[in-house]
């Protein structure tokens, strides 16, 4: 799936990983968007839930946004399950040091999920990583981590698209 994301904006100086992140999801709906999709200047920190409350500002009608913290590697590979279907998308808020030793925390949509791998395919918009695939079990430690601010712990920004139903007249 992580065809729709082509070509990836990655992160400036005047936008940081999680309005860039944004702006990959937002244009993989066919919305056009800059690397700063928010209102507010795009060079800061946010939480998960920051991303979360300005995104569901932008996405279009029909889509929601909400954040997903899973409790575990089980509920985490459900979610990643959910990314291979096209009602869905994700931004993955976890911390660098759980996967490479160090770094802070960070914003990256995922790119699918090789199940038969076990491997989540992150779209990282800092080009100095690019693209890289993680365990499951690896990036569960890096999302099930506290925000800098002390608040409940990174996580998933789920963007999903509606199911239309029936208008509800009977024939």
């Amino acid at each position: 799936m992580a065809r729709r994301y082509a070509p990836l904006l990655a992160q400036s100086l005047t936008s940081i990983c999680g309005p860039t992140s944004v702006a990959n999801v937002l244009r993989s709906m066919d919305v056009r968007s800059e690397k700063n999709p928010f209102r507010r200047f795009g060079l800061r920190a946010m939480s998960l839930d920051e991303v979360v409350s300005e995104s569901a500002e932008l996405v279009p009608a029909g889509w929601s946004v909400r954040a997903v913290r899973p409790r575990s590697v089980d509920a985490l590979r459900a979610e990643l399950r959910a990314s291979n279907d096209e009602r869905h998308r994700f931004v993955a808020n976890f911390s660098r040091a759980p996967l490479f030793g160090g770094g802070g925390g960070h914003h990256s949509p995922l790119g699918g999920f090789l199940e038969d791998e076990d491997l989540a395919f992150m779209l990282d918009v800092n080009a100095g990583f690019g693209p890289w695939l993680v365990s499951v079990e690896r990036l569960f430690d890096a999302v099930n981590t506290g925000h800098w601010g002390g608040g409940p712990t990174r996580g998933l920004a789920r963007f999903e698209r509606l199911e239309v139903v029936g208008s509800g007249r009977n024939p």
